[in-house]
């Protein structure tokens, strides 16, 4: 009687041995399928990253300080009448501007940062419109710390000077707002329009065009790194302010 329990139990093993054996194949082919899918995604999200970071740094590539030859008349004409303080000044704002420059790879900085590298440029720019230009600075202590990409207030206020300062005469001001809200970062920078300009009806019409550049270049970086979603980019043009507005997460 036992040797038949052994013997039928010898049979059932050799029956449901090989479908446990064939489950436990699948079972390690599905999952090692499921691995190396796994992985795969992670390699494509790697290599989509990757070539969103570089899209961005060569969008922030793209941004050349338009003022270079112009800071260098300027600090010309200040060694020639002798204004050596000022000289040397304006020597260590263009080093800390063109440092910042070239030496920044990051896709986010801290607002600190930027603000600190707009300060060089304003500096720079201060020795050639002096007191013909005003700037009103309100910058929220709070949002320093948050993290934005680099050069976006630079670019901003340098398509002011490039777009309306250097093409019309007389007074001029320029603001700049930036305070963090509840879940968002405000970036207000605003310059005026004088009335009375120094160039031709078809000069104007290049000028506004070649001014879009710059800010679209700001719009691709912004929606590249936040999403279309997330962010808030507008453009006021009146007859008395220029006005560029930013919402992005804080």
């Amino acid at each position: 009687m036992l040797q038949l329990e052994t013997f039928n139990i010898y049979i059932l093993l050799c029956v449901i041995a090989p479908i446990i054996g064939a489950f436990l194949l699948t079972f390690i082919f599905i999952f090692e399928k499921q691995i190396d899918s796994l992985e795969e995604e992670k390699r494509n999200l790697e290599l989509k990253q990757d070539l969103q970071r570089a899209n961005i740094l060569q969008l922030n590539q793209q941004i050349q300080p338009h003022f270079f030859f112009n800071a260098l008349n300027s600090l010309l004409s200040l060694a020639r009448i002798n204004r050596k303080q000022d000289l040397v000044a304006g020597i260590e704002a263009l080093a800390t501007f063109f440092k910042f420059k070239y030496n920044n790879h990051e896709v986010l900085i801290a607002l600190k940062n930027e603000v600190l590298f707009v300060d060089s440029y304003l500096n720079i720019q201060q020795l050639r419109f002096g007191h013909r230009l005003t700037v009103h600075k309100y910058v929220d202590d709070a949002a320093l710390s948050v993290q934005i990409p680099p050069f976006i207030l630079q670019t901003i206020i340098e398509n002011a000077y490039k777009h309306g300062f250097e093409k019309h005469i007389g007074p001029a001001e320029l603001f700049i707002y930036i305070k963090k809200m509840d879940k968002f970062l405000l970036i207000e920078i605003k310059n005026t329009q004088p009335s009375e300009k120094i160039e031709s009806a078809i000069e104007q019409v290049e000028d506004e065009l070649q001014q879009g550049y710059g800010l679209e270049n700001i719009k691709k970086r912004l929606e590249l790194i936040y999403g279309l979603e997330s962010i808030l980019f507008s453009i006021q043009n009146d007859q008395h302010f220029y006005t560029v507005t930013i919402h992005v997460p804080a």
